[in-house]
């Protein structure tokens, strides 16, 4: 088929309160990177009520449009309302790449789309790359359980459509110098064109020291025995200034809630420091990490995650923990 009128990638934002959710530029900067390889232009599409940040923000973070569809029927995410409005723009648009985000909402509209647009979509993608050969999108993402990343792309149907972890990208540096436009577009829907019926909402607890955000994640796995031990890291995580995060044996003990979980079937997290103490850095677990900067610890030297660290130390967490806790607390009052 001739694809010559698909052109364009575009990110599919998200809203919270009417402010724009950080992943959303995280997936605007990898959207320029692409565009860069592939000699495309960036879009973000921003659905809600009531935006309340400036659109131009998203223009310095690399897009080169970013269309607002602001109407009060979009309030509150409905899947059915949502979809006729981005179906109805998107074949109007015609774009290559559609990027949604892996989070609940972005996992029940893009198949929603996809199905409209008749085209498939490569879910919970950890990578993205520009084809040389081909200026295809290639979506890398855990299978076979996690044993090795599957390299998809999508060279008979269009747009290309994925979903992405949020936390695995980075924000890129805002340029201020960078020229884009926001374009307000005129959302046509009904009150019959909402699927469901909001009654009530029930806020969840709010997380202090979320993993996603957080500079400096101080992580650990099933090398912890005993929940005595476990308690250590949110010492350490204090001292240092960071968050404290886990695979998944740690959430099956019942230590750590599933927002602490890292990993395939948990977030994603790209902080400048990752400490690793006692995770054996198999694929399901690295695939969602992005650090700068990897410290692991861990008694056995032949651990995956021993080779993945940019420092690696041998040694039981048990002994390592605590004397780590010390010597910084000995630094700290030689500051003072």
């Amino acid at each position: 088929m001739d694809f010559s009128d698909y052109k364009g990638i575009y990110v599919v934002g998200a809203l919270f309160d009417g402010h724009i959710r950080k992943f959303t530029g995280e997936f605007t900067g990898e959207a320029r990177a692409l565009a860069d390889k592939s000699g495309e232009e960036v879009s973000v599409v921003l659905l809600g009520s009531d935006l309340k940040d400036d659109p131009q923000s998203l223009i310095a973070l690399g897009a080169d449009h970013v269309y607002v569809m602001d109407d009060p029927l979009l309030a509150h995410y409905d899947g059915q309302a949502y979809q006729k409005v981005l179906v109805k723009f998107f074949r109007e648009k015609k774009p290559s790449t559609v990027i949604f985000g892996a989070t609940p909402k972005g996992r029940d509209l893009a198949p929603r789309i996809a199905a409209d647009l008749v085209c498939g979509v490569t879910a919970d993608v950890t990578e993205l790359d520009i084809d040389q050969d081909t200026g295809l999108v290639i979506c890398s993402r855990p299978a076979m359980s996690g044993n090795i990343l599957a390299d998809i792309i999508s060279p008979d149907y269009r747009p290309q459509v994925c979903t992405v972890r949020p936390g695995i990208f980075r924000s890129p540096a805002p340029d201020a110098s960078r020229k884009g436009e926001a374009v307000h577009v005129k959302v046509e829907l009904e009150q019959s064109d909402i699927g469901t019926i909001l009654k009530e909402i029930l806020k969840g607890e709010k997380d202090e020291h979320p993993i996603e955000t957080a500079k400096v994640v101080v992580a650990g796995g099933r090398g912890f025995h005993s929940k005595e031990e476990w308690d250590r890291l949110y010492e350490l995580s204090e001292l240092l200034g960071g968050s404290v995060g886990c695979s998944r044996p740690i959430c099956e003990l019942g230590w750590e809630p599933k927002s602490h979980q890292i990993g395939q079937t948990g977030k994603g997290v790209a902080p400048k420091v990752y400490f690793a103490f006692g995770i054996s850095g198999v694929m399901q677990h690295m695939c969602a990490v992005n650090a700068d900067i990897i410290i692991a610890v861990n008694k056995d030297p032949n651990a995956p995650i021993m080779a993945m660290a940019d420092y690696a130390v041998v040694a039981d967490i048990k002994e390592f923990i605590p004397r780590f806790i010390d010597k910084i607390k000995e630094l700290k009052a030689e500051k003072e």
